[in-house]
């Protein structure tokens, strides 16, 4: 199984309950697929960067989860039926690797000038 990351926005018309039972739409067939829900973020109403449906605010929900693949194009199409999602995007989440410390340039014209001094 992969990590996924899927970000939804829902129409921002909709109550809290019912944003409630959308997520609970959205993690139960990842559970029921052998699939594990990670996380759930809520990032509350949001202004759009574009008018969508002639909305110009979303309700975003961010889900991080192992699935199966096979469950992503069954997730895609659940999101396209379903009214009350604006857009959805899910992405392989990248692996987490420490990224190493990148010096500045101007750390290094520091340097270089203390080691000319040094001489």
């Amino acid at each position: 199984m992969k990590l996924y990351e899927t970000t939804i926005i829902y129409d921002p018309g909709l109550e809290e309950t019912r944003v409630t039972e959308e997520v609970e739409r959205v993690t139960q067939p990842i559970a029921q697929a052998g699939g594990e829900v990670i996380e759930v973020q809520r990032w509350g109403k949001r202004k759009l960067a574009y008018i969508i449906r002639k909305r110009r605010d979303g309700t975003y929900v961010h889900v991080k989860h192992k699935s199966p693949p096979a469950l992503i194009g069954e997730m895609d199409r659940r999101f396209r039926l379903n009214e009350s999602v604006l857009r959805h995007l899910t992405v392989v989440a990248p692996k987490e690797s420490p990224r190493p410390v990148e010096e500045s340039k101007g750390t290094e014209a520091s340097a270089g000038a203390s080691a000319a001094a040094a001489e």
